[in-house]
Order: C-alpha cells, then sequence, then structure tokens
C-alpha cells in the first residue's frame, strides 16, 4: 500500500467529498516510473520544504537576498534532507543543494554540526600543501530558507556523481566490474582522508557505501553531455486531483531522483566523503542505541559494548573497502533480527569473543528463536573467498575488447598484483574488537601502489606545458610583440572573430580561428572554455 499522510483540515462549510487520507496516487504516476523519490509523508511541518524544480534559493549567508541558485533536478534523498542540483548563477558553475528537514534543522548555521564541520574540513585543506583531492565533500555556501514547513538549513557544495551503493548496484545489474585502478585509488583515498580526520579530532561517524560519492569531473569538463549523464531530463508527475486542492505543505510535483545512467568509473574520478552529520570528536563516545547506522553495517560494539568512538569509524570503512572489491555488501541479510545478523559475522569472520557469547545467546532467547547451532554456521571467511572473486575481477577486465568497457593496458597486470593488498586492509579493518583494528593511517600504506595513469598524465601535461613556453618566448625573440595596422595584436584579432562566430553560433569557425591563432593544444582541448573566456571579454 502507498505510504500517506494526513490531509490538511478543510473548512467546515466545503462540501466537496474529499478523502481523508493523500496518497502518492494523487499524483499522476500511475505508471510508477517516479520512482524512486522520498516518502511523502516526509511533507508535513517540521519536514521536507515542497521544492519544485525552477525554484531559486538565496545566498543569505553572502548577503545575496536574490535568486542565485536555480533547482534543475533532483540528486538524492535520505530521511532527513533532499538534495537537488542548482545552478549557480553567480559563479556559473552546477552545484548540489541539499535542503534539511526543518525538524533537523538547527536556530543558526553555526550550530549545525554538518555546516560547521564541514567549513572546517575546507580551512583545513585550504591551509595545507593540497597536494592531494580533498577527501570530502567541498563546501561552498550555506543558507537558511523559511518554507511552509518551517525554516530550513541549507548546504551548498560542488557537484559530485553517484555514490559507491549507486554504482555497485548499477554495475551489478548489467554485469560489470569496477576497476582495478578504481577499487585501488578508492580505497586508499577513503582512508588517507580518514586519518586526516581523526587527526584533526573529528570521526564521521556514518560512512558506508551510500555515504561516498565519485566525483564527476569527465562530466563536468564537458556539461552539455550533464543531463544525458544523469539518465536524462528530470520525470515529474505532477498533483493530479482535480477534486481535491493540494495542501500547500506537499510539494506541486515529485520528482524522479537522476539515477546517473552514462556515469562510468575512470582513472580521472575521486571518492568524496558527504554527509557528515552524525560526525563527533574523537575524544568522545556515543550511545549506540541513539546513534543511526544501516543494519548490514553495524559495528559488534554496537550490539556487545553499547559505545561507540572513532574505531567504529575503521569498521564502517573496512565495510566499504571490501564492498568496492567484492561489490557487495560484507554481512547480507535476509531478516532485520540481530542474530541473524551476528551469525553473518561469524561466517566471515569467526567464532565471537568468549566475552561476548553469554549475550549472544540473551539475545537469542529474548528474540525467542530457540537455541541457535554454531556448528551449522557455513563459515564463508575472507581469507578463503578474496582469491576466487580476485580471478574473477581479472577474468572479466580480460575479456574481448567488444565485450567489456575496461581496457588493459601495460598498466593492468600491476594493478591486478596491487589488489591482493586489499585483502590485508579488509581483515585488518573489520575485527570484533575495536581496540584490534589496525588504524585508518596504518590501513592506507597497506595499499602498496603506484597510480601510473595519473603520473603518466601528469608528466605529459608538464612536459607538454614547458615545451609550449619555450616555443611561445622562441616566437617573441623573434617576431617580437607584432601589431597590425590596426594596432591591434594578431591574437587579439583571433580572441574578436572567435566572440563574433560564437554570437553567430558559429562553433566551427570559433574553432579554426583558435587554430590560426597559434593556440595550445592543451587549449585547444577544452573549447568550451574558451567560449567563456570569450563571451566574458564582450
Amino acid at each position: 500500500m502507498p505510504p500517506t499522510v494526513p490531509l490538511e483540515s478543510r473548512p467546515s462549510n466545503d462540501v466537496e467529498q474529499t478523502p481523508s487520507r493523500i496518497t502518492f496516487l494523487m499524483y499522476d504516476d500511475q505508471s510508477g516510473i517516479i520512482q524512486p523519490h522520498e516518502p511523502l509523508e516526509g511533507y508535513e511541518p517540521g519536514g521536507f520544504h515542497p521544492v519544485a524544480l525552477g525554484d531559486t534559493f538565496p545566498s543569505s549567508r553572502l548577503g545575496q537576498n536574490t535568486g542565485r541558485y536555480t533547482i534543475r533536478h533532483k540528486l538524492g534523498f535520505g530521511g532527513y534532507s533532499t538534495v537537488w542540483l542548482a545552478w549557480d548563477d553567480r559563479d556559473r558553475v552546477w552545484v548540489s543543494v541539499k535542503i534539511k528537514k526543518a525538524s533537523a534543522s538547527t536556530p543558526k548555521l553555526d550550530e549545525d554540526p554538518e555546516i560547521s564541520i564541514s567549513f572546517e574540513l575546507e580551512r583545513h585543506y585550504v591551509s595545507g600543501l593540497q597536494d592531494k583531492p580533498r577527501w570530502f565533500v567541498r563546501p561552498l555556501d550555506s543558507f537558511q530558507h523559511i518554507g511552509v514547513n518551517g525554516t530550513h538549513n541549507c548546504l551548498v557544495t560542488e557537484l559530485l556523481g553517484p555514490t559507491v551503493s549507486k554504482v555497485v548496484r548499477t554495475y551489478n545489474e548489467v554485469d560489470e566490474t569496477l576497476r582495478p585502478d578504481t577499487i585501488l585509488r578508492a580505497s586508499r583515498q577513503l582512508l588517507e582522508g580518514l586519518a586526516i580526520t581523526h587527526e584533526i579530532g573529528y570521526l564521521h561517524g556514518d560512512i558506508s557505501p551510500a555515504n561516498i560519492a565519485f566525483t564527476c569531473h569527465k562530466t563536468l569538463n564537458h556539461d552539455e553531455y550533464l543531463f544525458d549523464d544523469l539518465g536524462g531530463e528530470p520525470m515529474t508527475a505532477d498533483w493530479g486531483s482535480t477534486a481535491i486542492p493540494r495542501p500547500a505543505h506537499l510539494p506541486k510535483h515529485i520528482v524522479k531522483t537522476a539515477d546517473w545512467a552514462l556515469w562510468y568509473d575512470s582513472p580521472w574520478e575521486d571518492v568524496r566523503l558527504i554527509d557528515w552529520g552524525s560526525a563527533f570528536p574523537v575524544t568522545t563516545t556515543v550511545p549506540a542505541d541513539v546513534h543511526g547506522q544501516p543494519f548490514n553495517l553495524q559495528s559488534p560494539e554496537t550490539f556487545f559494548i553499547g559505545l561507540l568512538d572513532y574505531k567504529h569509524d575503521l569498521w564502517r570503512a573496512g565495510c566499504v573497502v571490501y564492498t568496492l572489491f567484492y561489490q557487495e555488501y560484507p554481512f547480507r541479510l535476509g531478516g532485520n533480527a540481530n542474530h541473524f545478523y551476528i551469525c553473518r559475522l561469524i561466517e566471515k569472520l569467526g567464532p565471537l569473543p568468549e566475552a561476548w557469547r553469554a549475550k549472544w545467546i540473551q539475545m537469542v532467547h529474548e528474540a525467542k528463536m530457540g537455541d541457535i547451532d554454531v556448528q551449522n554456521i557455513v563459515p564463508q571467511p575472507i581469507l578463503e573467498t578474496f582469491e576466487d572473486r580476485l580471478r574473477a575481477i581479472i577474468k572479466t577486465c580480460e575479456e574481448p575488447e567488444d565485450e567489456k568497457r575496461y581496457a588493459d593496458d601495460e598498466y593492468s597486470p600491476y594493478d591486478y598484483q596491487a589488489l591482493r593488498n586489499i585483502q590485508k586492509v579488509i581483515e585488518g579493518l573489520l575485527r570484533y574488537q575495536p581496540e584490534e583494528r589496525v588504524s585508518a593511517k596504518e590501513a592506507a600504506g597497506y595499499i602498496e601502489w603506484n597510480d601510473h595513469r595519473r603520473a603518466d598524465s601528469w608528466n605529459e601535461d608538464d612536459g607538454q606545458e614547458e615545451e609550449e613556453h619555450s616555443e611561445e618566448e622562441e616566437e617573441e625573440e623573434r617576431k617580437g610583440k607584432e601589431v597590425d595596422d590596426d594596432g591591434e595584436s594578431s591574437k587579439d584579432k583571433v580572441k574578436f572573430q572567435f566572440t563574433v562566430a560564437l554570437l553567430e553560433d558559429d562553433a566551427g569557425t570559433a574553432e579554426r580561428n583558435l587554430e590560426q591563432g597559434g593556440s595550445s593544444s592543451k587549449a585547444k582541448g577544452n573549447l568550451e572554455a574558451r567560449k567563456c573566456v570569450a563571451m566574458d571579454s564582450i
């Protein structure tokens, strides 16, 4: 049965016959193609803000009261927020806008843990060497929005691609395998970033495949294909009832969440930790029963210790690395009872510590499940399944070119061998006793692997820039600054011709003029960026 929400009260003199409940069927989505989308019952006072495509939001923190962010698509949703693709009209870039439930918002932005920690991480990053990619989603702006359901904290960040959970699910549906270098790169970036987070003084608190997103650098470099990569223009279902006016706290239309159908992993994409709302200082502990967790990712201390600290992050990071390698969650369940989950732990990790055995028996007794015969639990230790999975990955990567997306190269054998390091990472992090888990820094050090593809790309770019710079110097020495009869340099003339070509919508002419102007191959390869420069010069 579709979820329902209470209907707003109607005036007593209203003679229309109206149902007492509102369901998704009151939106024109009889086909069901608008799924997935957030639960409609979340739209109530204190709940989600009813966003519509085309809505604009100002940047109140930066003193801007007019619309700056225009909503163009929905990127995701959770229990406490919806996330939207927006166009930043000031900076002319695509961004992500997270709009929290009013009940999950704080009176002041600075009191919001996710917002304050996100900007603290950014300050730490920009004050350092910046020699590695960010490990967290980059915050850009924050503001509060007053709507019909209350006051909502909003966080604007860089636009990211799909989450690890989304990519794994999609790849499994089409029988694809993550690239070996993607597994290695994403695992190490996660662990290195987590180590820095702990050193700064925080733990994330809710690491999971759903809270780690890939970047979308390739898409943003060619943003004319953005909506294709998202899965097409947004699909909506409008309010379809003619007998019942739409209550103000409900959205004008529901929007299908973008599925990133054409995104795929490549050597140029990184991973970022997102959703920092559960973060807390590493010097503290929190009760496990008040710290929400996905059921199939719970750390053992949730059941047997009752308190969580930064070592909870280590367990959850191990679950993510496992998921990247096996393309499945480590402890799959057929039910939601705690003792079933613990049975899965025993399958993968072996017998529980003796001190926890009595607690488990008590849990089984309270659940009235009868005695559990440990002898009937079929072991599936990671040590015995790892090699089979590694061979499956290699076999998929070595399939004929016309049957696969991954193109193996001279570095592939090196990557295959480096994947063996992942086993040590998983076994070091997925340990029952929190104090026995290796640190994030130590686990990252287990991944002994050089990212040759990126190194080669950087070396080529550096060499190309040096060569181009040298050629330019020689040209200036030979010709000097040649100026034509009109007093304009030849390059200025080319730039003007390029602008005119853009205004005439003649991209072919623009590209030819750039080539005649002696532009570097690097600049030629980014024609879209040069179009922006030309337009700004008008």
